[in-house]
């Protein structure tokens, strides 16, 4: 157990582990997350650890090959308008040995500053040494930067417009309450992943002024995929990048209308797009959602699972098969016409075939029965499943606290 924490993501590191834990707050600091960095032996003991000082906000973090761990944080800047700014920190054997500060690109006629909602607009994904950043700036314009790493230096290589400004409406917890399953800044989130030829993909969740803004800006025709009369402006924008930094196209991913993308993917094969979609108007009608595409970005398969009440999806493995191994959060309820989730609700852990059909379900602990418990990353290795998450965390208007949790199944397919 990790006292105070939830663990949001474990990784493979030389030698051991990395995990990205947090503390959690209720929704009047969403835009403030508190993140940590522990280094962890084989087994899974703390060795070392990196919080950030001087307002700065750790956001994401990764391993590489070499052992070394890349992380980003971000500030605002009150004396520079309330501008954003991004850092670049890397480690080795927890020390830190670089550090670069990252730029937006300048745009023509910029806009007014927009409220930023919630600073965690930043995702990282590795390359080997290299990595991908994909960072979402005050104007809401979302940006792709690729970085080498030598001679204890970063290099950017490229950087690329994947969205232009726009304007994002924002929802909030009446009361101050938690924002489960983050209802309330899941349009700031972005998403990445790679596949080992080095190309990108970036989904950003779509929306009618973001669709507006990007064929305004790229002359395309996205809006051709929307119903604005059923409020229905897709689930994301995809978009793919080549290693050189080519934009080979964006696409509007599905139909938007009550799915909740939460977090994506991405294999040689297929790029998964995951999170939940509301089935009804009971508290339990909620399933996770997946959604298939290609590399092309056309969609393959989209599947509700159902599993037990109310189901989501925080995170999957892609396995070989085409399947994947998934985990979430079970057994909760929702307000019909709120945000308001109970207080009770399990950790799970799926595995799925090629068609989002449940083939099995993996043992997972789970904390005190009258709070939730939340199964937010998977990770294989050497035959064995790394799980994580939350115990005895909040529902919305509980007290805001929680526990982190490890575990190891020992998997094989």
């Amino acid at each position: 157990m990790i006292s105070g924490k939830a663990v949001i993501k474990v990784l493979p590191c030389s030698g051991g582990w990395i995990s990205l834990q947090e503390t959690l707050q209720p929704q009047y600091l969403i835009e403030q997350p508190e993140r940590e960095i522990s280094w962890r032996d084989e087994n899974l003991s703390e060795t070392t650890s990196y919080a950030p000082q001087g307002g700065w906000l750790l956001i994401d973090a990764i391993a590489h090959p070499s052992g070394q761990v890349t992380a980003a944080t971000i500030k605002v800047n009150p004396q520079r308008g309330d501008s954003m700014e991004i850092n670049l920190l890397r480690f080795k054997a927890g020390n830190l040995i670089a550090e670069q500060q990252i730029l937006p690109i300048i745009l023509p006629d910029p806009h007014k500053n927009y409220f930023p909602v919630s600073l965690d607009r930043i995702k990282l994904v590795p390359y080997g040494e290299e990595l991908y950043l994909i960072a979402r700036w005050d104007q809401n314009e979302v940006i792709a930067y690729k970085l080498g790493f030598d001679n204890g230096k970063f290099q950017i290589e490229w950087e690329k417009l994947v969205e232009p400004p726009s304007y994002i409406e924002s929802v909030g917890i009446i009361g101050g309450g938690f924002d489960n399953f983050h209802q309330g800044d899941r349009f700031i989130r972005i998403h990445a992943g790679v596949d080992s030829q080095g190309n990108v993909y970036i989904a950003v969740p779509s929306g009618e002024e973001i669709i507006s803004a990007h064929d305004s800006w790229f002359h395309e025709n996205l809006s051709v995929g929307t119903v604005p009369g059923n409020y229905d402006f897709g689930v994301a924008i995809l978009t793919k990048f080549s290693p050189e930094g080519d934009r080979i196209y964006a696409k509007l991913e599905g139909q938007s209308r009550s799915k909740q993308l939460l977090n994506m993917r991405v294999s040689n094969q297929a790029v998964y797009l995951f999170g939940r979609i509301k089935t009804g108007t009971n508290p339990e009608s909620w399933d996770a959602w997946l959604l298939t595409a290609d590399t092309q970005g056309n969609i393959v398969t989209e599947s509700n699972i159902d599993i037990k009440n109310g189901d989501m999806f925080w995170d999957l493995c892609p396995l070989p098969s085409g399947g994947a191994l998934a985990v979430g959060t079970i057994d909760y309820t929702q307000n019909p016409s709120g945000l308001s989730v109970s207080d009770t609700r399990l950790a799970v852990a799926v595995e799925l075939d090629a068609q989002g059909n449940i083939l099995r379900e993996i043992k997972l602990p789970q904390g005190p029965s009258d709070r939730g418990s939340e199964a937010m990353s998977v990770t294989l290795r050497d035959g064995n499943a790394i799980f994580a998450g939350a115990h005895n965390a909040p529902g919305t208007h509980a007290p805001v606290y929680s526990d982190g949790f490890i575990a190891i199944r020992n998997y094989s397919r």
